[in-house]
């Protein structure tokens, strides 16, 4: 019977997709060999060359569009070959959802932001955190910090995670690594940049789409395991500049009690975001609480991918 449950095709994705978040959890690929490194790579210098100074607002949204197709395409489409063609493609599937699967260097980044400000080494912190975020941190205080790689780690749970767990379950390990790239592509073509406000915009709307459901499902989980009876109070000033980033934010600061949003500098310029969430303000000690959320968020967010992958079998009958 055992051998029948691990040997079955359905249940052997079941016990990969374990497998890939336990490894994931324990073992740091580091970040410098990584292939998403090289993507994120690519989309810079590919930025470089068709989006240059002078072109007009619907130039530039045509090179945004563009880019991502031809650049992409072809490596995704000669993935797709290679595992259609694969003799055990349940283990390359896996493996593009390990490629697309990387969070847990966030939380580890979360701890030793914590650990350097709770020591008064704000410096350090400011050093640490600026890979995670894409805001200005030379003027931050100690609550600017600890309020920014909050709102950035819930971010990235909502949007490196949760959806790349989503799309892998509707469409395996190749839709969950083109969701994961078009996320980095769109990352390093943010809109709030100013070189890129036009140039990223197509692609920052495809990827609000695609994470819609998969991160406000994910963030009522947090709800859930976290303070759901705060959450549901959740009071937002948005105002017009209701977006998807604030609703998020609204949610998840109302559950931990903190204030999140308000205005951040980008390349020296100031973008004036709502404030939303609770009423206090950030502490330390807050990016700890946010990190036990997140985790308590990840396993029932496992729970209910494992759930819902077995769920079909067990209703017709292995």
């Amino acid at each position: 019977m055992l051998a029948e449950l691990f040997f079955h095709p359905q249940l052997q994705a079941v016990w990969l997709l374990l497998v890939v978040v336990m490894v994931e959890k324990l073992w740091r690929w580091p970040a410098k060999y990584h292939p998403l490194s090289f993507f994120r790579l690519l989309a810079s210098r590919m930025a470089a060359k068709v989006n240059p100074k002078g072109h007009s607002i619907g130039q530039q949204r045509l090179s945004g569009s563009l880019g991502p197709i031809v650049v992409l395409a072809p490596i995704l489409v000669c993935i797709g070959l290679f595992i259609y063609l694969a003799e055990f493609p349940a283990f390359f599937d896996a493996f593009l959802l390990f490629m697309a699967l990387t969070y847990q260097p966030v939380l580890d980044a979360l701890g030793k932001i914590q650990r350097a400000l709770d020591a008064g080494k704000k410096s350090l912190a400011r050093n640490l955190a600026q890979p995670l975020l894409l805001r200005d941190t030379e003027q931050l205080t100690s609550m600017g910090l600890s309020k920014a790689v909050i709102e950035s780690g819930l971010l990235r749970f909502y949007h490196q995670y949760a959806a790349v767990l989503f799309w892998y379950m509707l469409l395996g390990g190749l839709g969950a690594l083109t969701y994961r790239l078009l996320y980095e592509f769109s990352q390093v073509w943010n809109v709030r940049q100013a070189e890129y406000r036009y140039f990223g915009a197509p692609l920052a709307w495809v990827c609000r789409w695609l994470q819609f459901f998969p991160s406000r499902l994910s963030m009522l989980l947090l709800l859930l395991v976290h303070a759901p009876q705060k959450g549901s109070k959740a009071g937002v000033q948005q105002g017009a500049q209701r977006t998807p980033r604030v609703t998020l934010l609204a949610y998840s600061g109302a559950a931990l009690g903190i204030q999140l949003g308000g205005p951040a500098f980008y390349n020296g310029n100031k973008v004036r975001l709502p404030k939303c969430g609770g009423e206090r303000q950030a502490e330390p000690a807050d990016i700890q609480t946010a990190k036990i959320a997140i985790v308590k968020t990840q396993w029932l967010v496992i729970s209910l991918s494992l759930l819902l992958s077995t769920l079909p079998l067990f209703i017709k009958g292995i």
